[in-house]
């Protein structure tokens, strides 16, 4: 049963928490969703694919934006929990340190829970799912070139009109010129047409048009025309198949990446690095408890201060960025020393350790006190020195 007391705590947090995550997703999201756009365009898809697409990799961008969330709705809870003189007056009732760092605990451990269900599963079937797509965006060729009101040019050579196309699939008004070949280029004129999906590929069936073929030679040029009443064109031949598929370390489930199937050419090229997602994945469930003790670490243990903590805050978030850099560090260098993994989960936990310390009432200044004692008599005897040779 949970206390009115860890409820509050919890609402303080999980609100500024949510509206963090929704406006970084939202940042992140635009950038990545311009990397779409080129193909989406290109291939002639509609915004309803584009909007799908870029929907299935929000899962892979939570991992990354949902522990800078939560570090930002602590630290802000606690800064306004300070600002209000509440933290003061909890402090006062009896409530411990720990008493108040439960419910944001209990926080962190929901959202690292969450980030490793998208790791392992959801944020790679998401980036599989897109992949997959754009692999059938890209071999259907044939609609990418039937595009309405517009001269295409789906590789060079070769152009395509079509005045309209309606809903039931007819085209209307088709023209297609086909200059592949610069002596003998070919255009083909129709009113009507239909584009049909067969087993041996697209086929564009036209109606009542003609042919103009001409050739060119060193006597001249001459011109062939040929009316027809139905003729078809062979669209297979522009198309390229999903051949050579393969999935990267993003987009491959835990189990692939440590336990990958022995025919796979692509695991066994890029093992190291397959190994380190791997590894990053699993000690992400880590990253959310590492920025949440520093963020306790330093305002719970900070005394009453009416001209504001920015000064704290403010180390609290340069501390933050550098625990995660150098959490990125460790991947990278994972990827060419593998027994550097380890490390990937000694980080965070150290500085979980560290943190914990602090707000346990550790006082580290203390310990370093026998080291900063012997620098000064260090110092002293080379002065005496000094005077004594002078």
């Amino acid at each position: 049963m949970i206390s009115g007391f860890t409820r509050y705590i919890l609402w303080q947090a999980t609100g500024p928490f949510l509206l963090a995550t929704l406006a970084l997703t939202g940042i992140i999201w635009l950038t990545q969703a311009l990397r779409l756009l080129d193909v989406i365009i290109a291939q002639g898809q509609g915004a309803g694919t584009y909007f799908f697409l870029t929907l299935l990799s929000i899962p892979s961008l939570l991992t990354l934006v949902l522990p800078i969330s939560l570090f930002i709705g602590v630290l802000y809870a606690l800064h306004r929990l300070y600002a209000d003189s509440e933290l003061v007056v909890m402090f006062s009732a009896g409530i411990s340190r720990w008493g108040i760092a439960k419910p944001l605990l209990m926080l962190t451990g929901i959202v690292s829970v969450v980030i490793l269900s998208l790791n392992i599963y959801i944020a790679p079937a998401g980036l599989r799912e897109v992949k997959k797509r754009l692999y059938e965006i890209r071999a259907d060729f044939a609609s990418a070139m039937i595009r309405e009101g517009a001269f295409n040019n789906p590789i060079t050579g070769l152009t395509v009109y079509v005045r309209n196309r309606t809903l039931t699939g007819k085209i209307e008004g088709i023209l297609v010129h086909d200059n592949r070949d610069p002596k003998e280029p070919v255009t083909y004129m129709a009113e009507t047409g239909n584009l049909i999906f067969s087993n041996s590929g697209p086929r564009l069936v036209m109606y009542n048009g003609n042919i103009q073929r001409a050739n060119k030679t060193d006597s001249g040029d001459s011109l062939s025309l040929l009316y027809f009443d139905k003729y078809t064109y062979d669209l297979s031949q522009f198309g390229s198949g999903p051949s050579g598929e393969f999935y990267e370390g993003r987009e491959r489930y835990l189990s692939d990446l440590l336990w990958p199937d022995p025919d796979d050419v692509y695991a066994a090229n890029y093992r190291p690095k397959l190994l380190a997602e791997a590894h990053d994945r699993l000690a992400g469930i880590f990253y959310p408890f590492m920025l949440t003790f520093i963020a306790l670490a330093s305002l719970i243990s900070a005394e009453f201060n009416r001209r504001g903590y920015a000064v704290r805050l403010a180390a609290a978030a340069v501390v933050a960025l550098g625990a995660r850099l150098l959490s990125l560090v460790l991947f990278s260098a994972t990827v060419t020393y593998t027994e550097v993994a380890l490390g990937m989960y000694l980080f965070p936990v150290s500085v979980c350790a560290l943190a914990a310390a602090s707000i346990s009432g550790v006082r580290f200044g203390r310990l370093l006190s026998p080291f900063k004692s012997l620098v000064r008599s260090l110092t002293s005897n080379n002065a005496i020195m000094s005077r004594r040779s002078s």
